[in-house]
């Protein structure tokens, strides 16, 4: 089936067996072509495998390489933006490639199989599928997951970190001794950002009006990736408050929370951000992170990650009133993970695919490319030179602590609330005494966005989200 394909451990080689193995026993989905027709027929008569990559167009090239010296099946890649990859009714790649805040809606849509996990439940040892997927970091698992259920095989779930250069970030160490603590933040987490963006304001006075009419300017054509970076950022700011673990969402009324007052001082915190930095409050995670060091000789600072390629190997100190990377993160699920298609006719060489694209060797290639992917911890990381660079990766993969997902919105239909979310926020920003009257409304619409699709069928799915229901 296959030629020159890499060498791996005996951990890995297991993996691969007994997944590859399992999948074709249970036809990873609803397939009319047995395992036995896959093996027997040769890669080369087959019809090209059909692999969907959604929001991540930078991968096509690099996959294609690679694959092509692996195999002599070829590939179809079709890529596709969230929106365009929601709203089409066949769904019928062997292969779909996509950020985790999609898996609700793949789930929804019955377009995506499920791992076997529960076909080797019983079994104990060191290299069952079950304890490969239980070595994934928590935040790996988190992203693949929907109810009880593993659906994809991530290759990486990358926080959002912070940057900031030219006032001390001492607020931000502060907030996240706070975070760590036993206690609930409560409103205390509010009063560290106050004090961070106040000692900004009065560094950057003479400026504001610029920057004021550079903001006003920018918020009037952000594109759909730009308000989406915007709403992950108002949820970064949110999880430093007491709704990181008590969500989104009323789940006994399914109602939103968004009126309450923790998010109305987050977002009043974004609209001051907004105002200081315009020129990364609304860019792409990793072009936001290079903006901030490109400016670090200014007041600088950014919500994001670093490129996947570190340019600059002093690119940042840590814990300096010089700044550098400041010490909270948080996971907005834009990592990418891939799965099998349920509608698939090519069972075992898309189950094979799957995990030949999660090997060290492709997640190494891939990354050079995209931020979203991530290194195994037994991978070494040729970019840890980059001070700045080294230090987000060190917060990255801290502790292998259990992350809240209260705020994740991976929920079905998670784009529809996402979208009247960031039309709030921009109306929000350029009119920030209107916050709360805004904030408010925004809420309703939500209401009335669950009440439409159906409360108990998204209550479901935000309990399957959030881990709390198979």
């Amino acid at each position: 089936m296959t030629r020159n394909m890499p060498r791996k451990s005996v951990q890995k080689t297991c993996f691969l067996s007994i997944l590859f193995g399992l999948m074709s026993i249970v036809g990873c989905g609803q397939s009319s072509k047995g395992p036995s027709d896959a093996v027997e027929s040769s890669a080369a008569s087959r019809p090209s495998l059909k692999i969907w990559i959604v929001d991540a167009p930078e991968l096509e090239k690099e996959l294609s390489v690679r694959w092509q010296a692996a195999s002599d099946q070829a590939l179809k890649i079709e890529n596709f933006s969230a929106r365009d990859a929601l709203s089409r009714e066949a769904f019928n790649a062997d292969v779909v490639i996509y950020p985790g805040t999609l898996l609700g809606d793949l789930v929804k849509k019955d377009a995506i199989s499920r791992l076997p996990l529960e076909a080797i439940a019983t079994k104990e040892s060191e290299n069952s599928l079950d304890s490969i997927v239980y070595s994934w970091p928590v935040r790996w698992r988190n992203i693949s997951t929907f109810g009880s259920h593993v659906y994809a095989v991530p290759l990486g779930a990358t926080n959002l970190g912070a940057i900031l250069y030219g006032v001390d970030f001492a607020p931000l160490n502060e907030l996240q001794t706070l975070l760590n603590g036993s206690t609930d933040p409560k409103s205390q987490s509010i009063g560290h950002w106050n004090q961070l963006l106040t000692d900004v304001e009065k560094a950057l006075t003479s400026s504001a009006r610029q920057r004021e009419e550079w903001l006003l300017s920018r918020l009037a054509m952000l594109e759909d990736h730009e308000r989406a970076a915007l709403v992950d950022r108002f949820l970064f700011i949110a999880s430093t408050t007491k709704s990181r673990n008590r969500g989104l969402f009323d789940l006994l009324k399914m109602e939103s929370r968004l009126s309450q007052p923790d998010f109305v001082n987050a977002l009043n915190i974004l609209s001051r951000m907004a105002r200081l930095f315009p020129e990364t409050i609304a860019e792409e995670p990793g072009k936001a992170w290079e903006t901030a060091v490109s400016r670090k000789d200014q007041v600088s600072f950014a919500i994001g990650w670093p490129s996947s390629i570190a340019t600059n190997p002093d690119d940042g100190e840590t814990a300096s009133t010089k700044g550098g990377v400041t010490p909270i993160s948080w996971n907005p699920g834009r990592g990418l993970i891939a799965s099998v298609g349920r509608k698939t006719k090519q069972t075992a060489v898309s189950c094979q695919f799957l995990l030949w694209l999660g090997e060290p060797e492709q997640r190494e290639a891939l990354r050079a490319v995209c931020p979203r992917i991530e290194l195994t911890a037994e991978q070494s990381d040729r970019n840890s030179s980059g001070i700045g660079y080294r230090a987000f990766q060190l917060l990255n993969n801290r502790d292998n602590r259990v992350e809240p997902m209260e705020l994740s919105l991976r929920m079905a239909n998670a784009d529809q609330y996402r979208s009247i979310l960031a039309d709030s926020l921009i109306a929000a920003i350029k009119s920030p005494d209107q916050i709360e009257t805004i904030l408010g409304a925004c809420s309703r619409q939500w209401d009335q966005l669950t009440i439409q699709l159906g409360a108990d069928t998204q209550r479901i799915s935000e309990e399957q989200s959030l881990g709390y229901r198979k």
